[in-house]
């Protein structure tokens, strides 16, 4: 028995169980280039895996203007619900129109005011009203004679002859819009016309933009020496809109770490997607970067664009919310929006996320560094049967954006691009 005098000693005490806590983590940083670059695909697909789209719900359809439908819509009626007749004219059964022998029936019977159409019967109809039940053509009111209460018939008509049948224009169950369709005025007129009041969308991403800089002020307010009017919120403010979002801003005068933090904090309960603008000094930058360091986990990397080689990003707070630190330069900060935010809205939308690129001819020498890809702001012109596209270069970036309607894209093989050559586009506000 000794042997097994451990089987019957002290009861060990049991360890209480501990649910261990899985610790947020960013997703694998993707591997840098021989230049210790991340390649812009690499980074775009980065950033997508920081986001899913939003949960969808129900809304009038009215109230659904630029909303992303989360499933496929058919109509739910025929258009126009019932069959209808094209001219003035007399609603007939074509069946009566020949006796059982097959000879011309000369007349039949004027009736008013039915539902449907008994055998031997017209009833007079006008452009788009309705048919009664029954009938199968509409005799031109040129192709009778009228008397009291009888037409008399001068020329005959074939089955389905100047009638528009039930459901010519929309069947029930034909597909009207697909999942991932954006709904303009257009398709919800059609909706409303298919029998449709609400549909299933996602909302729009809310979108907080934090401005910050020491040496920023509001647009209006009186310019202190070394003080500059904060222009790149109100940009990004503007292009979030244009992408489908609704969009809060928020301004810190100042570059204090705590501040910021503190205001950053404040408007994650109305964030799915919070982005940060500065003024151009490295002391703007690191606060905000230290901000966003100690609300959550952070990405910093340079990756293979220009403009906008830094790059910044995290997920912030206890709901670890995206966010995204744009350069301080406004064409680096609206370029990195077109290449980087705009994808994220997009998956928050459960939208496409590729952009659609457009083929230009180049009006003048382009010039690149091979190994990067290289936006530059252009004004794209399509006359019609040529679209060509040259540069716009201005000391005053607003200036420069303001006068662009396109950026030209240059791969990372590209060097020199000459007059006549073609280049890629993307054409500003279209996704």
């Amino acid at each position: 028995m000794v042997g097994n005098m451990a089987l019957f000693g002290r009861k060990k005490k049991a360890e209480p169980e501990v649910d261990e806590e899985t610790k947020p983590i960013l997703p694998p940083a993707p591997r840098a280039d021989l230049n210790g670059l991340r390649r812009v695909a690499d980074h775009v697909d980065y950033l997508l895996n920081l986001v899913h789209p939003l949960k969808p719900f129900g809304m009038a359809v009215i109230d659904a203007f630029d909303q992303v439908v989360c499933e496929d819509i058919n109509s739910l009626i025929n258009v126009p619900a019932n069959s209808t007749s094209r001219v003035v004219g007399f609603a007939v059964r074509v069946s009566d129109l020949q006796d059982e022998d097959g000879k011309p029936v000369e007349s039949l019977v004027l009736a008013k005011d039915v539902e449907h159409l008994g055998t031997g019967q017209a009833v007079r109809v006008g452009v788009g009203e309705a048919v009664p039940r029954g009938a199968t053509a509409v005799l031109p009111e040129e192709f009778v004679e009228e008397k009291a209460d009888r037409i008399e018939v001068v020329q005959a008509v074939a089955e389905g002859e100047y009638l528009r049948a039930a459901g010519e224009h929309l069947a029930i169950g034909e597909r009207l819009l697909s999942k991932g369709d954006t709904l303009n005025e257009r398709n919800i007129g059609m909706l409303a016309a298919a029998g449709i009041d609400r549909v299933l969308v996602r909302p729009k991403p809310r979108v907080v933009i934090v401005a910050s800089g020491a040496e920023l002020v509001e647009p209006g307010a009186e310019l202190g020496h070394g003080e500059s009017t904060d222009a790149n919120s109100y940009l990004i403010a503007a292009a979030a809109k244009a992408v489908g979002a609704t969009v809060f801003r928020v301004a810190v005068h100042g570059n204090d770490t705590q501040e910021l933090k503190q205001a950053i904090t404040d408007q994650l309960i109305r964030a799915d997607l919070v982005i940060s603008t500065t003024g151009g000094s490295r002391e703007d930058y690191e606060a905000v970067a230290a901000a966003m360091s100690e609300l959550g986990l952070v990405d910093a990397v340079e990756v293979a664009m220009s403009p906008g080689r830094t790059q910044t990003c995290g997920l912030i707070g206890e709901e670890r919310v995206p966010m995204v630190m744009l350069p301080g330069n406004p064409v680096s900060a609206y370029v990195s929006f077109q290449v980087f935010v705009v994808p994220l809205l997009r998956r928050l939308m459960g939208a496409d996320v590729h952009r659609r690129t457009v083929r230009a001819i180049a009006k003048g020498m382009l010039r690149s560094v091979k190994g990067q890809l290289h936006l530059l702001r252009g004004e794209l012109i399509d006359d019609g049967r040529v679209r060509s596209v040259a540069r716009v270069a201005d000391p005053f970036a607003m200036a420069e954006l303001n006068r662009s309607n396109a950026l030209i894209l240059l791969d990372e093989r590209t060097e020199v691009v000459r007059p006549g050559e073609v280049v890629q586009c993307w054409v500003m506000g279209e996704f």
